[in-house]
């Protein structure tokens, strides 16, 4: 239907001119504009700026996320555990206007806290699942789930972390490969310490065949 057509554009432009000049800096003028359409007929569909954004965590980024929920969860191997990585940077920068400004996007719209942080809860239990995995094949540590919570929870932070650095050093030309390279460098180097000898060395045999440095 061309309404469908209509809806989907807004949001393949809303997403392009957010990464491009960051959300907080676009308004829906310039989205409708973008799209050589009056306001008035972009608030047919949209009320404004934070229900479009709304729309672009339901209707694009959740089924991406769960989709790498459920990769991180069956993650059993260093390659696995690298895949998943790529997947999820991919994941980030493609959609990087929300995960670079989380804190003013949940400040706009308050109902995106709860939204996330369903998602949130399911991500922090997925890499329980898949630590616990790891430990009953030898290849990580024993711990106790509340330090399990909080590794998990500084794990998405790094992650995020590297999202941001990832984003300013477009600027200077990085790429796809190259923000592979950094997010497989830095969670690997995070999680390095509850690994056994075995998974490290996998990890670093892993690392090595994909051309970063160990």
């Amino acid at each position: 239907m061309k309404s469908n057509r209509t809806k989907g554009k807004i949001l393949d432009t809303s997403i392009k001119l957010f990464n491009e000049k960051k959300a907080s800096n676009v308004s829906t003028v310039q989205i409708s504009a973008a799209m050589k359409i009056s306001p008035g007929n972009l608030y047919y569909y949209y009320a404004n700026k934070e229900e479009v954004i709304r729309c672009i965590w339901k209707e694009r980024m959740l089924k991406e996320i769960e989709d790498l929920i459920i990769q991180y969860e069956k993650v059993e191997s260093a390659g696995g555990l690298l895949d998943f990585f790529k997947g999820a940077i991919l994941h980030c920068l493609k959609y990087k206007f929300f995960y670079t400004e989380m804190p003013t996007l949940f400040v706009n719209d308050n109902s995106l806290i709860d939204i996330y942080g369903r998602v949130e809860k399911r991500i922090r239990s997925a890499s329980i699942s898949m630590y616990r995995s790891l430990t009953e094949k030898g290849k990580a540590i024993s711990l106790e789930r509340e330090i399990l919570e909080t590794v998990a929870c500084n794990g998405m932070s790094l992650l995020i972390g590297v999202v941001s650095y990832c984003d300013v050093m477009s600027l200077k030309g990085f790429d796809i490969n190259d923000a592979s390279k950094i997010v497989w460098e830095r969670m690997t180097c995070y999680m390095r310490p509850f690994f056994t000898e075995t998974m490290q060395s996998e990890v670093n045999n892993e690392l090595a065949l994909r051309g970063v440095e160990v």
